[in-house]
């Protein structure tokens, strides 16, 4: 496959809610591209973009996949994304990286949830973008209603620029309302053709004043000012159609090649070690220079890195350097991908998505670049995981491979992480919802052999003490031989919440000696560890060794261990013992119609309200402090509370004391199981 001029190039998410029409849209530009020679289904599992095992069987797309066209001299690179929140981390990977996005939005809903969160990442990275109505050949359908909910939702640079004639089962055809055939309709399109001509006129001052002087616009002032407002920002076009009638893709298929921003509209920053980021030109004679975007191991495709060239020009069978881990790597083919087939190309330019196999140190997100590169690209930002199970291997077997396992998973996914829990000793797996994390087990079984049982986390409390006591503990016991002996005396009392532990010697007169009271110390600890009223660990005791006796023959360093774990356990019972728990800081956004619910839901989990703002587009955030025992399932909760358009962060903030009357549900708790030998 030939290389393309930079200016040539043109690449593109699909983005939208799931269930909008983004796989059969790219079915059918694939299949009228000559791409394909028959047109695949959902429904029979044979779409060139949705062909894992888990896409198949759940007739949705999971992962990001590329394809790409030749479109009237340009090659158009497109990113099909999932829609289900649960995989909002794939267009949060390749957002930063594509030129442009285009959001689908079925005409039978309007703006949905997926479409809230494909505006949120194309204004977080300021990336161009359209709108393409899809499904108005649809019953009881209405372009401009939709419309009318894209401009209440996201502004009034959400423009018109291809319009349906008809509605439902009598729409005729799409037209753009300056380059299409509009005689017949010319009065009902007057004042859309205005409000086109008046955002384009916008976009540069001379064009303006020339707009005004007139009141028209040559075609190619009209397509280089709607070039300039949509590479801005400040023009969104929407565009009708209705895939599955082939209507409006081909006009969305020139809106992208003539008006969306090539690589050479890019501003390439980065940083070089010096104070202020530093633009890069855009030249294929330029130094290669890439990132990484996803990483797949796949039994169709093998382990691929998915890769944007930013400038320069990579070769096959070559070597880059990966700037951020700095190893060098060889690329042995370069592949151009439409789903899971690959065309070898001989070399990348500025705008193109690649992807290169069998690297051995390059990740997610990496900087790739020519021999002796030092410049890094920004770190690719990705959504919080706030879903998390606890799990355990079902088998021995399972126990022995999971490691592996969910490594090469986190490796795919970098919403998806792993960790030990030390203070409950669970093994934790987190991501961005139960979806994700249900498909990546299912995946993980299917994949490696693996299985697993899931449970919800528990929570890590703590015991610490409100007052003071003092208690003896003494260890006495005879056998044949030498006996044991150890005797200790010991005061503890609370200290300030987060000082942690301290231990006093006040020992005199050798009552206890020297070589002893390291043990002495170590058992209180051991004692506290393992907690005295509920089997959580006590915290912020200060204990004090203040008297003791001891054998000549019989006292040992474990009887002296042994002793103090004795007067710790009667200690602690007797100085006013309570539980902690932990508290989260959490910071809720969600649209100002549902602050009602939250407050209220908040108020519910025992949390307390710090703050709310306003953060723009109708949404709020409210910032809390809750019990994370309150807050273990929060994310699916908020889903449900605002139909999927609320989301939320939470970082530790600290303890609190459990009030009295769910303290005494988990010391009951503890007090059966160990009574029943379960603890």
């Amino acid at each position: 496959m030939p290389a393309v001029d930079p200016g040539k190039e043109r690449n593109v998410g699909i983005v939208g809610h799931s269930g909008v029409g983004k796989t059969m849209l790219l079915e059918h530009i694939l299949h009228d591209a000559g791409i394909t020679t028959r047109m695949g289904s959902i429904e029979d599992g044979n779409t060139v973009t949705d062909y894992l095992e888990e896409e198949i069987e759940r007739k949705h797309s999971i992962t990001m996949k590329l394809c790409h066209v030749e479109w009237r001299g340009d090659r158009i690179h497109f990113v099909d994304h999932p829609g289900y929140i649960d995989f909002q981390g794939e267009i949060a990977a390749s957002s930063p990286l594509v030129d442009g996005l285009v959001i689908l939005v079925d005409a039978t809903t309007g703006v949905q949830v997926g479409t809230d969160i494909a505006w949120k990442y194309a204004e977080k990275y300021n990336v161009p973008r359209a709108f393409f109505v899809n499904k108005l050949d649809r019953e009881h359908t209405d372009f401009f209603q939709v419309v009318a909910g894209l401009r209440e939702s996201y502004g009034k640079q959400c423009v018109p620029l291809v319009i349906p004639i008809g509605s439902g089962g009598k729409l005729e055809r799409v037209v753009n309302i300056f380059d299409g055939d509009t005689h017949d309709i010319a009065d009902q399109i007057a004042s859309l053709k205005e409000e086109m001509a008046d955002a384009v006129a916008e976009t540069d001052d001379a064009l303006m004043e020339k707009y005004l002087e007139t009141g028209e616009l040559t075609p190619d002032e009209f397509h280089k000012g709607l070039h300039d407002g949509i590479t801005a920002g400040k023009i969104m076009p929407i565009i009708a159609g209705s895939a599955s009638q082939y209507l409006g893709v081909d006009e969305l298929l020139d809106v992208i090649a003539e008006s969306f921003p090539s690589p050479l509209d890019r501003h390439v920053l980065v940083q070089n070690g010096e104070a202020s980021p530093k633009e890069l030109p855009v030249r294929k004679e330029e130094p290669f220079l890439g990132q990484v975007f996803r990483n797949v191991v796949d039994p169709y495709v093998g382990h691929l890195t998915f890769f944007r060239v930013l400038t320069g020009t990579l070769q096959s069978d070559s070597e880059f350097f990966n700037v951020s881990t700095g190893n060098k790597e060889r690329t042995g083919k370069i592949y151009l991908l439409n789903g899971k087939e690959q065309t070898v190309v001989d070399e990348v330019g500025p705008g193109d998505l690649a992807a290169v196999t069998k690297l051995k140190h390059t990740h997610f997100g990496d900087t790739i670049g020519a021999l002796g590169s030092t410049y890094r690209l920004p770190e690719i930002e990705m959504p919080p995981s706030m879903v998390k199970l606890a799990i355990s291997p079902k088998t021995r077997t399972d126990e022995d491979k999971i490691g592996d396992a969910l490594h090469r998973l986190a490796e795919e996914d970098p919403t998806f992480s792993h960790y030990r829990d030390e203070a409950t000793g669970e093994h934790v797996i987190q991501g961005t919802g139960d979806l994700q994390l249900e498909i990546l087990l299912d995946r993980m079984k299917r994949k490696y052999n693996v299985e697993v049982e899931t449970s919800t986390p528990q929570v890590a409390y703590l015991e610490t003490i409100k007052g003071s006591a003092e208690a003896q503990g003494k260890h006495k016991k005879q056998t044949g031989g030498h006996g044991q002996y150890g005797d200790v005396h010991l005061r503890v009392k609370a200290r300030e919440r987060g000082s942690g532990y301290a231990f006093v010697d006040s020992i005199v007169g050798g009552v206890v000696p020297r070589q002893y009271i390291p043990h002495v110390d170590k058992g209180a600890q051991e004692a506290l560890a393992k907690g005295v009223i509920a089997g959580f660990p006590v915290v912020d005791v200060e204990v004090e060794l203040f008297f003791g006796s001891f054998h000549n023959v019989d006292s040992s360093e474990m009887a002296f261990k042994i002793a103090a774990s004795m007067a710790i356990q009667k200690a602690i019972k007797n100085a006013q013992p309570c539980l902690l728990e932990p508290v989260v800081e959490i910071r809720v956004v969600m649209p100002e119609e549902y602050m009602g619910d939250i407050n209220g839901d908040l108020n519910g989990r025992r949390g307390r309200i710090i703050g709310m703002e306003t953060v723009g587009a109708g949404r709020q955030c409210i910032h809390a402090l809750v019990p994370e025992a309150e807050v273990l399932r929060y994310a699916t909760e908020l889903r449900s509370l605002t139909h999927g358009r609320g989301n939320f962060e939470r970082t530790p903030h600290g303890y609190d004391e459990v009030p009295e009357h769910l303290a005494r549900g988990l010391i009951d708790s503890y007090k059966k199981a160990r009574a029943e030998g379960t603890t």
